[in-house]
């Protein structure tokens, strides 16, 4: 019936490819779909292109042909043969015209001709087998019912007008028939029977169209999500299979270093990863850590307890399991790692110092999932700066009491009874300048052995650094004037709290170097200025051969020189810029170097109001 709902039927495979291929509900085998399905195909090929159009009209065609078979038999009386033929004419040209043309291409009103026409047939072959009286009346609901499950109205008014025209053809084509009350209340019953089935089957139809539409919508929402998490299932995997093979990849590289102990944990500090550098360092064997021991269980007790009263005002307040490891962790979830020398204990009970670096790991959320300490062993590294500062601070006293005494004698020499010569005189002076270098390079190295040791310290006093500024370029002008360099001074009152000796000393440090690094024809100069804040700010700059970028934070280590004063042999061992450092850092100051190499140095000075307790 043209306009009704389409029947869905699930392809092969699909959904419900159960029944399609042979098996019915409660397990039942159907051996004959398969070949019923390849029938179907067959007929369908054969009713066209439009074979839906073709099949409503099958359960008319298959009641009208045996409606009109019965006229055959001497039983049913035939009163207009003439009418019965042309129904039968009406009938096949309907079926044919269902068959040949192209319905898909027509608006789906266009089909309303195919029930039209056999409410025709029906009427004629009424007319032609007793008229008011025909049995074969009843077949008029089959158009009737397709016309009204067509969308839309208009099928219902069809229907009336057709109904009507059904109840009146035969007293039209035979006008002896008397039109009685009879005949009048039967017709409009007739009619009204045919309008009200319209009305059901179009209001039936319409509920359906909707609900059909409604599961459409609906298994095109499911076939979204679906695809949507099958597609965020295949994502899902990837990135599993991604995280796996990078999981992997990380354990091998951690396995692979032996020389550090890398230790990974979950977040209540429970040992998840223990690499071979963890064996070897430890003792322990990694099936005897991993989710057995706490990163915790290597670390001396009174360390983590004095590290834990350091961190925390009131230990009560770290809850348990995180008491023990929160020392380790703390800095780590402020987010500032921190790398920290602790005491491990290995599996025999001696005991090793190591470096710790400590960091967390998060998930996608932010929440902490564990922890990744390095540890490295510095036993060596402890010892041998040991024995370094011990060599130093040794060779420094050992060198600067036979240099104080030389120092002495010549001065006695020079202030003595008997006149010397002047080349005698000047002999003296070559030594005695000679030995005041070495003073202070011995000088030099003790105050770095102190700075190292953490035993370098200050006397701050009010001082104008003004002063020391003036004073430290009078005692360089006889180098700047000897080198042929420019030394100039800019010096404001800077009143300050601070160290004069040694203060002078970074600013000799910073001056001599300006000079040793300058060319003749250069030109040196020094500022000095109080700031706003209640600070000073000194400045040396020059105009010498510049330090390369990518040495400048290097420039204040220990012994280090730029390699634009190596390839030009200037002199020297690496120790004024360390010093200076250290002497700024001890006032709570900072040191600022901006270079560029062939242009100059400016080496700047910020020091606070006062140096810090």
């Amino acid at each position: 019936m043209s306009g009704e709902v389409p029947v869905v039927r699930p392809p092969a495979g699909g959904p419900g490819a159960a029944g399609a291929a042979g098996v019915l509900p409660g397990g039942v085998r159907d051996d004959l779909s398969e070949g019923g399905s390849r029938y179907l195909v067959r007929i369908s090929r054969f009713l066209g292109p439009d074979a839906g159009v073709v099949e409503r009209q099958l359960p008319f065609l298959f009641v009208y042909t045996i409606g009109v078979l019965t006229t055959l038999s001497p039983a049913v009386p035939v009163t207009r043969p003439g009418s019965v033929v042309a129904s039968v004419v009406v009938v096949v040209a309907q079926a044919v015209l269902a068959r040949v043309l192209p319905w898909g291409r027509w608006p789906v009103a266009a089909q309303d001709v195919l029930p039209i026409l056999q409410i025709l047939a029906v009427a004629l072959v009424r007319d032609g087998t007793g008229g008011v009286g025909s049995y074969c009346t009843t077949m008029v609901f089959l158009p009737v019912i397709a016309l009204a499950a067509q969308p839309g109205r208009r099928g219902v008014f069809i229907v009336a007008v057709s109904m009507i025209g059904v109840v009146l053809l035969p007293v039209v084509f035979d006008p002896d028939v008397p039109i009685s009350a009879n005949l009048v209340i039967r017709s409009l019953y007739l009619a009204l029977v045919g309008v009200v089935i319209a009305v059901t089957v179009d209001e039936i139809t319409d509920r359906l169209r909707a609900r059909t539409a409604s599961i459409d919508t609906l298994r095109a929402s499911q076939e979204a999500l679906l695809e949507r998490t099958r597609a965020d299932a295949r994502e899902l995997a990837r990135v599993a299979n991604a995280r796996r093979a990078a999981r992997d990849q990380l354990i091998s590289v951690i396995d692979s270093a032996t020389e550090q102990a890398i230790i990974a944990t979950d977040a209540t500090g429970l040992v998840e990863v223990f690499n071979a550098g963890a064996e070897h360092l430890l003792g322990y064997a990694e099936g005897e850590v991993v989710h057995r021991m706490r990163l915790t269980d290597f670390h001396v007790r009174d360390e983590l307890d004095a590290r834990r009263r350091e961190l925390f005002q009131d230990a009560s307040t770290v809850d348990e399991p995180m008491a023990l490891l929160a020392p380790l962790v703390a800095p780590a979830l402020a987010g500032r790692p921190e790398i920290r020398d602790w005491t491990y204990e290995r599996r025999d009970g001696s005991q090793v110092l190591v470096r710790l670096a400590v960091t967390r790991r998060t998930e996608a959320d932010g929440s902490v999932s564990g922890y990744v300490v390095v540890a490295t062993d510095i036993t060596e590294e402890q010892e041998a700066a040991r024995l370094k500062d011990e060599f130093v601070s040794l060779v420094s006293h050992e060198l600067r009491t036979p240099l104080t005494s030389v120092l002495g004698y010549l001065e006695l020499l020079q202030d003595g009874t008997d006149p010397l010569t002047d080349e005698q005189r000047e002999y003296v002076e070559v030594i005695e300048r000679n030995a005041r270098r070495q003073l202070r390079l011995v000088g030099d190295l003790l105050l770095t052995a102190q700075v190292d040791a953490g035993t370098f310290a200050i006397a701050p006093l009010p001082v104008d650094l003004a002063d020391v500024v003036r004073a430290a370029v009078v005692s360089a002008a006889p180098v700047a004037e000897q080198s042929g360099v420019v030394l100039e001074v800019a010096a404001q009152s800077a009143p300050a709290v601070a160290d004069a000796q040694r203060i002078s000393q970074a600013v000799d440090n910073l001056i001599s170097n300006a000079l040793k690094f300058t060319p003749a024809g250069g030109r040196v100069v020094v500022e000095c200025a109080p700031v706003l804040d209640g600070g000073a700010r000194l400045a040396v700059s020059d105009t010498g051969i510049g330090i390369a970028p990518d040495e400048l934070s290097r420039l204040t280590t220990r012994f280090f020189r730029a390699t634009t004063a190596t390839r030009r042999a200037i002199p020297g061992v690496g120790l004024g810029l360390a010093i200076t450092k250290a002497v700024v850092e001890a006032h709570g100051g900072t040191l600022d170097i901006l270079s560029s190499v062939g242009e100059g140095t400016t080496f700047a000075i910020a020091l606070p109001a006062t140096p810090p307790t």
